[in-house]
């Protein structure tokens, strides 16, 4: 597995380009960067994009999405919510982030909580984190490498004062499905550096595992 990090400069936004080194065949997560740059990054290492896989609605991380969509022809994937939510400007936030309102089509593929997708050498394991919005997922991949959108960072969790957030269901969320997990599973977070299950444990303030 191979897994490739491109950051909006403007939101800080991860956008994530994972794929099987030996197909050549991947995806990319929460398309948030330029629907050119993403191409460009995948064209340069041969990588042909089956599926995007959302991790919430909101706008910084689905910004390119159709665009996306539409040039690859690859299948978008999110948890059930988040299949609706995307379609809502006022909870994908769009307008007051983008100056425009981003009414997107629903999800092609929409798994349920611990629902699996495996596409060549990739298994990705679909968790149910809700509370930075109530659609939040992360995708544990191959069992070792967990991407959590806006709901753990670096140090620090997501929002939960937005549309569908609430800050009880984030901390119930980040304590009973990502500190469960090894503590050796690296976190590749929405924002900010990367980091792993056990040094959030150890030493987020905001959530003591």
């Amino acid at each position: 597995m191979k897994i490739k990090t491109v950051n909006n400069y403007y939101t800080d936004e991860n956008t994530y380009i994972v794929y099987d080194e030996n197909t050549k065949n991947g995806l990319v997560i929460d398309p948030g960067y330029k629907c050119d740059g993403i191409l460009k990054v995948a064209q340069d290492d041969g990588v042909n994009i089956k599926y995007v896989l959302i991790t919430h609605c909101h706008y910084d991380h689905i910004s390119d999405m159709e665009q996306l969509r539409e040039k690859t022809g690859a299948k978008l994937v999110s948890g059930d919510k988040a299949s609706i939510n995307i379609t809502d400007p006022d909870i994908n936030l769009s307008y007051s982030g983008l100056g425009y309102e981003l009414s997107a089509k629903n999800s092609d593929i929409v798994l349920k909580d611990n629902e699996e997708l495996n596409i060549d050498g990739l298994n990705i394991k679909c968790i149910y984190t809700p509370g930075h919005t109530n659609c939040g997922v992360c995708y544990l991949i191959n069992n070792e490498k967990l991407f959590t959108g806006d709901t753990l960072f670096l140090r620090s969790v997501g929002r939960s004062d937005l549309p569908t957030g609430d800050g009880d269901t984030l901390v119930k969320s980040i304590k009973t499905r990502i500190y469960t997990l090894d503590d050796d599973t690296e976190v590749f977070p929405g924002h900010g550096g990367q980091s792993s299950v056990g040094y959030e444990k150890k030493y987020n303030m905001y959530i003591k595992g």
